[in-house]
């Protein structure tokens, strides 16, 4: 895991831009980066000066670096010593954006200078903190017209994690903030609050969907904004990797989700203080899984399934 502090913002790529008003946003190429290292370290003949008579090899440039992923600080420090070794460490810097962290109504502030300095397609992991219902602010409130153009505009991103997720705040129209996520393998929510409904229709957004992770569920009141029967499933995620469950009892979620998605297809599984759900997800996913753990309140129990065994084989 990465260290906590490589989450914070950095925007420290010495380029000095400023932002103008537009109608649209859109994410800068995937590929500008992959062009300037090409522009950097080819071998092409090029004006001598004392930074390419010492310049290093690009291959031991991206070892150095890579030996630095977790060292943040390192990795600031590596990125303001030639415009060179900044484009190779800057990816590793922009790899995580933290939203909310010491900030409740503005968590989405930081955008605007994050697309300016074109590093939106850096981002592959995203994670909104907020801490229960004092500090909750990632609602469509905190989004307005611009903070929505912003967070739409992020096409890479592979990791969503969301503290405190009020989903039924998001109901109706929870398409327009989430679907542009095409990317997204895995996701986790930290005591979501939303009906099993409301729950799979989110997770439809994300049609390459791999990993679930859920720490505990809060069911919501009875009122709701939009009747449940009017939330259609977008698309049948893969949900092929691995599913993490703590402190789960809603089994209607599970049997929701069989009926939506037409199964389930997790190859792995950590069930923790989720006994209830156990039976709907082994039988679920008896053609695929190939790992259980299963906790008690006092001692681990796993297991292995091979899949070649039958079905009713133990």
């Amino acid at each position: 895991m990465r260290s906590t502090r490589s989450t914070r913002l950095s925007l420290i790529f010495p380029i000095q831009t400023e932002f103008g008003t537009e109608n649209r946003v859109s994410a800068p190429a995937a590929t500008t980066w992959d062009q300037r290292k090409a522009e950097l370290f080819s071998n092409a003949p090029r004006e001598t000066t004392p930074e390419s008579t010492c310049r290093v090899p690009y291959e031991v440039v991206e070892m150095i670096i890579a030996h630095l992923t977790h060292d943040i600080d390192a990795l600031k420090a590596c990125s303001l010593t030639c415009r060179s070794w900044n484009i190779v460490a800057i990816p590793h810097i922009q790899h995580t954006l933290i939203l909310g962290r010491g900030i409740t109504p503005g968590g989405l502030k930081p955008l605007p200078r994050l697309h300016a300095l074109g590093f939106m397609p850096l981002v592959k992991e995203i994670r909104v903190e907020q801490w229960g219902s004092v500090g909750t602010w990632f609602m469509p409130r905190a989004f307005g017209l611009n903070g929505l153009r912003y967070f739409s505009a992020f096409a890479n991103v592979h990791t969503l994690k969301i503290q405190n997720f009020e989903i039924r705040h998001f109901i109706p129209g929870i398409e327009r903030y989430f679907v542009h996520f095409s990317a997204l393998r895995s996701i986790t929510l930290y005591d979501p609050c939303g009906t099993p409904r409301q729950l799979t229709h989110f997770l439809s957004l994300f049609p390459n969907l791999d990993d679930v992770k859920i720490l505990r569920i809060c069911a919501p009141v009875s009122h709701t904004t939009v009747p449940d029967g009017e939330l259609i499933p977008v698309s049948e995620p893969k949900l092929q990797g691995r599913l993490t469950l703590y402190d789960f009892s809603l089994v209607g979620v599970w049997t929701r989700m069989i009926a939506s998605y037409g199964g389930l297809r997790f190859r792995h599984m950590d069930l923790r203080g989720s006994a209830s759900c156990v039976p709907t997800l082994l039988e679920a996913c008896a053609n695929t899984l190939e790992t259980l753990q299963l906790y008690t309140a006092y001692a681990p129990f796993s297991t292995r399934f091979y899949t070649h065994l039958s079905t009713g084989s133990s």
